[in-house]
């Protein structure tokens, strides 16, 4: 969470009483993750209480209803994590105290206040209206008068990580909490000193005060545009809220008064880079809508994709990946795409030949294995650009010349994917290469590498290009390389004029230059369907080999690499 949050919502906290109906009891800004619940096994339970003197302290009256229970995310973020089966009791207390091993408590002696689902969006603040509400009344017993002790269960079932971390202030009392995998336990548990803030919201009487803006912070500015946008309630028990969202110049809203019960908003879509925003929270319950509520706003980062073009990267720098804005991913190339941090994508000599001077990038998938290797963001605004590169498949470090790829890999995948950079799937596939019945065979890329070309026509705007390379058994240990990835126009294939010398067997080409192009790349062939191998670059447009066989094929494609 930014520290920015934390001091919005530690304002909130110490103010302790928000209004007639609201009360909160803590400040604390460090997090836990056992109280009240524990998501990281499948059952726990947790038991807390809070005395009558904290519950006079925060402004509660002698008699009140507790209508909804308020919890506040802190130090992460979670949008509708789930856990089911979750069973609320209160009852009073006269407790000050638990023991060493504090005993599981039965149910029977409390108000069941709420079973049922509860879902988890923050960081910020979590509602849980209780089905059966609770009346409190304090009874000032002479030496030990009454508090509220809550007793939660959570019966889910099941765990998943990233599971909800609660923010808590330390106490003088304790609070108990045990957890289990297999059945729900009620053996005893453990004592410590992290009780939840806690928020004890009683019926409306009126309409509800306007929310606080949590984040983006009202005129921050360099926000990223997959941001989400957060609030608080502002006390006086909101029913929902009304949401709106938009820009000017031309005004365009993106919400006009969404009805919400969330305190989060997800844009549907990524947000505008370098634009302001501006939105506004109305909360409504049954006594109506909340009056004087502001319009915050925020601005989006400025554009960082690469908008000049062509676009070139040959892997030949110090550094790798060449740039932080390049990323190396893994996770599998299967719908619902996840990634995670990955290094399998390495900087290499092209052709795996030592000592090569031209750097490459190369990945080796010899058992269940998936990377990915992903461009900076382009912001490509020509239907007419293409994506061309160099692509070989060699035997795990080995040159052309030496050990041959192993051809048994028909769990091998090689595919390039297309997409916004935020989110992929298997729809950003425009082009994959296995031996499974795809129209590019894998074992077919030659050991000496060849261009390919891809057209851009239906990839405008911002995007990313990834190159992924996986396999899920180790039945071949074989390289894919790929090198001088190239974005722009298209260019053509010079026609190739030779002149050949009969006495020392040298042949001279030429060619006339091809507008836009900065170099060209030689290959030749003995067969003209047979392997091409890179003979040689120039920047001129004449090459020279001294000594060639009696039968030779030449072709030249030009280039935009530097």
């Amino acid at each position: 969470m930014k520290k920015t949050l934390i001091f919005i919502i530690l304002i909130l906290a110490v103010c302790s009483c928000l209004n007639a109906d609201d009360y909160i009891i803590g400040n604390g800004t460090s997090y836990q993750s056992n109280i009240p619940l524990y998501g990281g096994n499948n059952y726990s339970w947790s038991k807390f209480f809070f005395t009558a003197a904290e519950l006079q302290a925060a402004g509660m009256p002698e008699t009140f209803q507790i209508s909804k229970l308020g919890f506040q995310l802190i130090n992460g973020t979670w949008d509708n994590y789930i856990t089911e089966n979750q069973r609320i009791y209160i009852r009073e207390s006269y407790d000050t105290a638990y023991p060493t091993s504090p005993t599981y408590a039965n149910p029977a002696g409390y108000t069941a206040a709420y079973n049922g689902t509860i879902s988890w969006s923050g960081p910020g603040w979590v509602y849980i209206t209780l089905s059966n509400p609770y009346t409190y009344t304090y009874n000032n017993q002479p030496g030990n008068p009454n508090g509220i002790e809550i007793l939660w269960e959570n019966r889910d079932g099941s765990s998943a990580p990233n599971y909800p971390r609660f923010a808590y202030a330390s106490t003088s009392n304790y609070s108990a909490a045990h957890k289990a995998g297999s059945t729900f336990p009620t053996s005893s548990g453990q004592r410590v000193k992290t009780r939840p803030n806690t928020w004890f919201i009683t019926p409306a009487t009126d309409i509800p005060n306007p929310a606080i803006c949590a984040e983006p912070l009202d005129g921050s500015e360099n926000i990223d545009i997959t941001t989400n946008i957060r609030w608080i309630s502002g006390g006086g028990d909101p029913e929902d809220y009304l949401f709106s969202l938009w820009k000017t110049d031309p005004l365009l809203y993106l919400e006009n008064n969404l009805v919400t019960s969330s305190t989060t908003y997800n844009p549907l879509q990524n947000l505008d880079y370098n634009t302001t925003y501006y939105w506004r929270i109305i909360p409504r319950n049954s006594f109506g809508n909340a009056v004087a509520c502001p319009t915050w706003s925020f601005t989006t980062i400025p554009d960082p994709s690469i908008a000049t073009f062509p676009w070139f990267e040959g892997f030949d720098g110090t550094s790798w990946p060449p740039t932080d804005n390049w990323l190396r991913k893994g996770g599998r190339l299967v719908d619902p795409v996840v990634l995670t941090g990955s290094s399998l994508w390495l900087q290499c000599n092209w052709l795996n030949i030592a000592g090569n001077p031209d750097k490459a990038a190369k990945m080796d998938p010899w058992g269940d294995m998936h990377g990915w290797l992903i461009t900076p963001l382009l912001n490509v605004t020509d239907p007419s650009h293409y994506l061309i590169f160099d692509l070989a498949f060699l035997k795990y470090n080995q040159p052309p010349t030496g050990i041959p790829p192993t051809l048994n890999g028909e769990d091998d995948r090689f595919a390039v994917l297309i997409g916004d950079g935020f989110t992929w799937s298997t729809a950003n596939i425009v082009r994959e290469w296995n031996n499974s019945g795809s129209p590019y065979v894998l074992n077919d890329i030659s050991l000496w590498g060849e261009q390919v070309a891809i057209p851009l026509s239906e990839h405008t705007g911002h995007i990313r290009i990834a190159f992924y390379a996986g396999s899920t058994i180790g039945n071949a240990d074989n390289d894919f390389i790929i090198n001088n990835l190239y974005v722009g126009p298209l260019l053509s294939e010079p026609q190739v004029s030779i002149a050949h010398n009969s006495v020392s067997g040298a042949c001279m080409l030429s060619w006339l230059a091809v507008s836009g192009a900065t170099g060209y790349k030689v290959y030749g062939a003995d067969d003209p369907s047979g392997t091409w191998n890179l003979l040689g670059s120039t920047a001129s447009t004449a090459y020279s080999e001294p000594s060639t066989p009696a039968k030779r094929f030449y072709r030249v494609k030009a280039t935009n690499s530097p």
